[in-house]
This record gives structure tokens, C-alpha cells and sequence, in this order.
């Protein structure tokens, strides 16, 4: 019996031993250096702001073979800037951009992010400026609020750019079942109609961020399109049943049921805007909101009226203009590059902005900032309109105050 107990233990010990060669061959080689899933990114909270983990860098591979860098500066924000000063340079302009993943920028290299290229032109037209951005994935518009507030007015910026994406809408008050989803602010009706903020938590660390630190976990959980099905069967059983998918029910990536509600919409909207420009005014800088363009629409042809999804931009423009804030909608700028050169503005995998989507975006900014100058809170002479031209073909800009 004691030879049958030691035996059977050692047959324990060999197939432990086996398993856990496996495993690191699995790991550390096939999904280490055969098949490598992106890198891991970790988010903290610093003062109340949910965002990455400072000082971190991170290759994401993508579909079509490409792989893009990200590189989270001192601050938590993925930026070619290894850290963001508080204190201005004299002369210097300040953007802040502020947002979700299109400005986190995490399918295209740093160069080609639009607040780069916003700030390389801006450069071309003689306005010495800088661009800093402040994106985190997943954020909705609710959480652009507590951003600026919490982090972004502390660089005293001249403009703050604001880009508006159909998603931000709905989540601004619909919580998600994602790893730091709470930790975004969220916004309520009291029972007065008036809206109520629903303040953020910190983010702790759950099960799912000690199983993202294993490359194979991420490959098969992401790479191979599971944590979809995953995250599709736990809303059903643990939180309320959410409906099937349905791609006939999905516009501008976004699943039209869920933002129906156009009198929530219409509300938070307006909520967050007035906010916004409160804070502009007592903090002496400019806003300008810039809002994607329903691009179903600009391929087919049609006004973005004729899409569910295309409510949200009008939306958003009758609030802004309600509000007095600056509004711009890409949609005319999407359509007049579709009609002269027929290329779509996201990748074939994903919904978000290519690199020629990006430079339209910066190019759609710049045009407004050189129609109005003041939006940077600096007088500039020689680009004061849309056609206007800096030292590289003739013209010249001056900003008149440090």
C-alpha cells in the first residue's frame, strides 16, 4: 500500500512538472516570442483620475500585421511627451485635448495621432504651440468632465478640443461591467429632473488584471475574439439579460438600442457642456467641441439624418448651440475627402481613425482655430482664416502676449 501511495505521489510530482514546463514553453515562448498578444498596460488612479500607470511602454500588434507603440509618459497619458509641465513657456500656446481612445490613440503611432499632427501644423503656420492629450479608453463623456476638472485645468491650457464619439452618449449614465468602468464619474436624474454626479471610485486591481500579466491569457482571451462571447454571456446571466448581439442593430460601432433614450442624451449633454464652459470662463481658456462624423453616411452617400446614430450629432449641435460653445461636426470634412479620393477613414478590423482619419481631424481643428484665432487665447495676425498661411508658404502668425 505505502509503495502504491509513493508511487502514485511521484506520478503526481512528474505530471505537476510536466504541466508547469508546458506552461512556460506556452508562455514565455509560443505566446512570448511565436504569437505575442499586445502588451500589457496598467491603469492607476492618481489624484482621483483613473488612467496608466505612469512610465509604462507597450507594443500593440493589430490584424494587419502592424504594430503600433505606446508610450505613457509621467503624468499616466500616452504621449510622445515624456512628461507634461504645469508651468507655461512664455510664447508658447497650450491644447489640451481631451477624451477617450481616439485621443489615447492606441491603433496608430504616435506621430500620426491627431493631436500631433495638430501640433506639427500649427507649428507650419507659425503658431508656436503645444499639444497635450489626455485619453483613456473607455471614457465617456461624463468622465471628460471630471478630467478636466481634476487634471487638465492644472496645465493652464488656452483651448481645450474636446472630440465627441457615439459612444460617449449612452455611457455617460449606463454603467459597464469593465475592469475600470467605475472608475469613470457617471451622471443621474434625481428625482427634481436635475442631474446628479455619481462621483468615481479608485481603481483596484481585480482577477481579471492578475490574469492579463500572462501572455497567453491575453492571446486567447483577446486575440482570438473570446472576452466578446465572454463578456456577452456574463451581461445576460449576472446583469440583466442585455440583448443578443445583432450587427443589423450596429451604427458607427455603436448598438443604436442603447442610445434611444435622446431625452437622457439631450440632458447630460446639455449638463456636461454648461459645465464645461463654467470652467472655461473661470479659468480663462477656450472650448471647442469637434464631434465624429456618422461615416456610414459619408460612404453612402446619404445625410447623417438617415442613421438612428446620426441624432446624436444633432443633438449635440443644438445643445452647443444653446450652451454658446463652439461646435464642429467632421461629417463635411469626412464627405469632401470621400468624394475626391474614395478612402475609408478606419481600419478594416476597427472602427476607430486610421492614420488619414486622424490628419483630417487635426487638419478640421487647425481650420477652426485659424478661422478664430482667440480660441487659443492668443491674438494671432497673418492666419486668421481657414486659408490663411504660415511661414512655409507665406504667411506669418504672430502670438501677441507670453
Amino acid at each position: 500500500m505505502s509503495f502504491s501511495i509513493k508511487e502514485a505521489l511521484g506520478n503526481l510530482a512528474l505530471l505537476a512538472g510536466s504541466l508547469a514546463v508546458t506552461f512556460a514553453v506556452v508562455e514565455f515562448v509560443i505566446f512570448g516570442f511565436v504569437l505575442p498578444p499586445d502588451d500589457l498596460l496598467e491603469n492607476v488612479t492618481i489624484n482621483e483620475v483613473v488612467r496608466y500607470k505612469p512610465g509604462q511602454q507597450a507594443v500593440f500588434r493589430h490584424p494587419d500585421g502592424r504594430e503600433t507603440l505606446l508610450s505613457i509618459n509621467a503624468q499616466g497619458w500616452n504621449s510622445p511627451k515624456a512628461a507634461y509641465d504645469t508651468e507655461r513657456r512664455p510664447g508658447v500656446a497650450r491644447v489640451a485635448v481631451v477624451g477617450d481612445s481616439y485621443v489615447h490613440g492606441a491603433f496608430v503611432d504616435l506621430a500620426d495621432s491627431f493631436p500631433e499632427v495638430l501640433e506639427r501644423r500649427l507649428i507650419g503656420k507659425g503658431i508656436n504651440a503645444e499639444v497635450y492629450r489626455f485619453g483613456m479608453d473607455g471614457a465617456p463623456l461624463s468622465q471628460y468632465l471630471h478630467m478636466l476638472r481634476r487634471e487638465v485645468v492644472a496645465y493652464k491650457p488656452d483651448l481645450v478640443v474636446v472630440p465627441l464619439i457615439h459612444n460617449d452618449f449612452d455611457e455617460s449614465y449606463r454603467f459597464l461591467k469593465t475592469r475600470y468602468a467605475s472608475a469613470f464619474m457617471k451622471l443621474d436624474r434625481a428625482e427634481d429632473g436635475s442631474v446628479v454626479e455619481i462621483a468615481p471610485a479608485a481603481f483596484e486591481p481585480g482577477t481579471a488584471d492578475k490574469l492579463r500579466r500572462f501572455a497567453t491569457f491575453r492571446y486567447v482571451y483577446y486575440e482570438t475574439g473570446l472576452y466578446l462571447n465572454a463578456k456577452s454571456l456574463v451581461s445576460r446571466l449576472f446583469w440583466g439579460g442585455e440583448e443578443e448581439w445583432d450587427e443589423s442593430q450596429i451604427q458607427s460601432a455603436v448598438d443604436i438600442r442603447k442610445i434611444s433614450d435622446h431625452d437622457a442624451n439631450r440632458l447630460f449633454t446639455r449638463y456636461v457642456m454648461t459645465e464645461m464652459k463654467r470652467l472655461a470662463q473661470a479659468e480663462g481658456f477656450q472650448l471647442l467641441f469637434v464631434m465624429d462624423g456618422v461615416r456610414e453616411a459619408v460612404y453612402a452617400g446619404k445625410p447623417q439624418s438617415a442613421y438612428e446614430v446620426g441624432k446624436l450629432n444633432a443633438i449635440a449641435a443644438e445643445v452647443a448651440g444653446e450652451v454658446g460653445v463652439p461646435f464642429v461636426d467632421l461629417y463635411d470634412a469626412f464627405a469632401a475627402d470621400w468624394r475626391t479620393r474614395q478612402r475609408r477613414l478606419e481600419f478594416a478590423y476597427d472602427w476607430h481613425w486610421n492614420r488619414p482619419g486622424n490628419a483630417i481631424v487635426a487638419e478640421t481643428v487647425l481650420k477652426s482655430i485659424l478661422g478664430a484665432p482667440d480660441r487659443l487665447g492668443l491674438p494671432v495676425t497673418g492666419a486668421s482664416s481657414a486659408n490663411a498661411g504660415g511661414p512655409a508658404d507665406g504667411g506669418e502668425a504672430v502670438i501677441a502676449r507670453p
